[in-house]
């Protein structure tokens, strides 16, 4: 690279001590970031305190203390109050990593990262407050965008199919490092610590109708009751969400349904370790990080049958539709099927993606600083006041 980014802003509402998803994303990037811009400066806006651990000295977390950034809304924060907070710090580019653009106050080249098109595809899974959101913000964001980057090729085709926007770049997902198989000792430590006994199915998501824990308890449960799984236990890893209730009351029903909240990492790769298969029936996904993971702990992984979870879950995977009947066909096979290995966390490194990212960010800094630099002498003299 040429030039980096001087100085990089960057949404920080999506950090925090228990990174899922998004959160994920954007905080494993930034790590990524330190390391291939080593001459950056980095600023973190957020509307309250992240407790975030320290990248490098070059990183600053700048939190609202107005009270106005105190009442408002997360959403509405980052569209109305972190863009004014950013001029101050005098900006080369801001990257949106959660899908919305501050729209007000913004000064700097603006890149913005689409996760998914989940109010086109699959809107009535969605929180009222996030559609709404995204209904009001989303088409500004994408028409103010200096560059836009998408987490997989079929959220880049979605993108361009169902908003007219191409994508600069795909940035995709990597895999941590602690994401790898766990040794048998290790593995039956980390079952001991929350109870699980093998064999058991395992899956990982928030609590929401987009996920398809509906579908899988049901399908699990009556395995169950026809003799199918007469042992196995079915393990829930994730924080409740939101249109969870009939989730909640179907996961009370039976002692055979295990959940356990939120799990750190090196517990959560035991656990992917040791289950029998990792069954993610989610309806959409813009990638599906937790396939992912599980096929770099070297779980069978049975998922739904869509373009995005096909990237992460690539050839040895058993795809299904979210259906109980398929969910069911799923997990036979699963049972039946031989493991493919683990997947080398090495092959799907954060650091290239976040080097793909670095070169979208100056990019965009490069080209708007073209525009505003003067082309000739007369235009130069014009600009200088002679």
């Amino acid at each position: 690279m040429n030039r980096a980014p001087v100085r990089v802003g960057i949404d920080a509402r999506r950090l925090g001590p228990h990174l899922k998803g998004i959160g994920r994303y954007v905080w494993e990037l930034c790590r990524g970031l330190d390391q291939v811009l080593p001459a950056a400066e980095f600023f973190l806006y957020a509307p309250k305190p992240a407790h975030l651990p320290v990248i490098s000295r070059r990183w600053s977390v700048i939190v609202d203390d107005s009270p106005l950034g105190r009442r408002l809304p997360n959403t509405l924060w980052l569209v109305a109050r972190a863009g004014l907070m950013s001029r101050r710090d005098r900006l080369d580019v801001f990257w949106a990593g959660t899908g919305l653009l501050p729209l007000v106050g913004l000064n700097s080249p603006a890149v913005l990262t689409i996760h998914d098109v989940v109010d086109r595809v699959a809107p009535q899974t969605m929180d009222r407050n996030a559609r709404w959101a995204s209904r009001l913000f989303l088409q500004r964001s994408l028409a103010r965008a200096d560059a836009i980057v998408s987490n997989s090729r079929g959220t880049a085709e979605r993108l361009k199919s169902n908003f007219g926007y191409p994508v600069a770049a795909v940035v995709r997902p990597g895999i941590s490092e602690v994401f790898r198989p766990r040794s048998e000792k290790q593995t039956l430590a980390v079952l001991a610590r929350y109870r699980v006994n093998r064999p058991y199915l395992l899956s990982v998501s928030t609590w929401e109708p987009r996920k398809g824990l509906e579908q899988l308890i049901h399908a699990f449960l009556r395995m169950k009751s026809e003799g199918l799984m007469p042992c196995h236990k079915l393990v829930l890893v994730g924080d409740r969400g939101w249109k969870d209730s009939t989730i909640v009351e179907l996961a009370r029903k039976s002692e055979a349904v295990v959940s356990l909240g939120f799990v750190e990492d090196a517990s959560l790769a035991a656990l992917y370790t040791g289950a029998e298969a990792f069954v993610y029936p989610s309806h959409y996904e813009g990638f599906g990080m937790p396939v992912l993971e599980a096929r770099a702990c070297g779980a069978r992984v049975v998922t739904t049958d869509l373009p995005e979870l096909r990237e992460a879950g690539g050839e040895n995977a058993i795809y299904i539709s979210p259906t109980e009947d398929g969910i069911r066909s799923g997990i036979a096979r699963a049972g039946a099927a031989a493991g493919a290995g683990p997947i080398n966390w090495r092959d799907w490194s954060w650091a290239g993606s976040a080097s793909i990212l670095a070169q979208v960010l100056q990019d965009s800094f490069n080209v708007r600083a073209s525009k505003m630099r003067p082309r000739n002498h007369a235009e130069r003299a014009q600009a200088s006041g002679s």
